[in-house]
């Protein structure tokens, strides 16, 4: 009877811990300082990219929320590389085949765009880039083909949606891109990652 009850009572500590390990909520943000505005002497835990040709920074000036945002600027279209804003979530990753959705605010001044592939986007890659059966499809998503930014413009959302959380994710990466052969100056807000 006593080992029984040590069994039963293992079992209910095993599945009580399981239970620590439940699915991410509808609604739970990602990211850390979405806004840029945790602390004003740094925006961590975002990092840049800036080659040369390129111009990455803070504003304190042009903001939608909080009390700055950051931005890439490039004045040099036959810019060969890209500038890029980037954040890595490595907490409890999403339950598979749960839906996320990537928003992003942007406000534009003179952006131009030259070429098929030049553009300001936004991406989100899993990683290991390759699932432990080699697939690497439903890994990386992006809107740099499919939402096209050029102009002037006021704060304007910008999403994607990864419509089914792929397996073995150790790590995700968010970019905030300006790519090759593209000028103008872009601010971006706002910036979340959101479990649906």
């Amino acid at each position: 009877m006593k080992r029984a009850f040590a069994i039963v009572a293992v079992l209910l500590f095993i599945t009580g811990c399981m239970d620590n390990e439940e699915n991410l909520k509808i609604g739970t943000q990602l990211l850390i300082n979405s806004d840029f505005s945790r602390s004003s002497s740094s925006i961590s835990p975002w990092s840049s990219f800036t080659p040369s040709g390129f111009i990455t920074g803070v504003s304190k000036q042009t903001f939608r929320s909080g009390n700055q945002s950051v931005f890439i600027e490039s004045k040099d279209l036959e810019n060969t590389e890209a500038a890029v804003w980037s954040q890595s979530y490595t907490g409890q990753m999403p339950s598979m085949g749960a839906r996320l959705r990537l928003r992003a605010f942007l406000k534009g001044v003179d952006i131009t765009s030259n070429g098929l592939r030049s553009n300001v986007f936004v991406s989100v890659r899993a990683f290991p880039v390759e699932d432990s059966e080699g697939i690497s499809s439903g890994r990386f998503f992006t809107t740099q083909n499919n939402v096209r930014v050029n102009g002037t413009f006021d704060w304007e959302p910008i999403e994607l949606v990864i419509p089914f959380f792929p397996r073995e994710v150790d790590r995700l990466e968010v970019y905030l891109v300006m790519s090759s052969q593209t000028s103008g100056k872009v601010y971006f807000d706002d910036v979340t990652l959101t479990v649906e």
